[in-house]
């Protein structure tokens, strides 16, 4: 018996997987590194991001 298609099915890849949980490993360092550094990058950081969205 085969079984139909069903387009609502969730189903993850594991390529999807892989490159989800990079990002997050990712992310996290970048947060674990920030929040060892004084205020004043936390100043810069969203400086840049304020500006960046101006522009972009």
């Amino acid at each position: 018996m085969t079984k139909k298609y069903d387009p609502y099915e969730e189903v993850r890849s594991t390529k999807s997987q892989a490159a989800a949980d990079d990002w997050r490993e990712t992310s996290s360092r970048f947060w674990r590194y920030l929040r060892t550094r004084p205020m004043e990058c936390w100043g810069f950081l969203i400086a840049g991001l304020f500006l960046g969205g101006m522009f972009f």
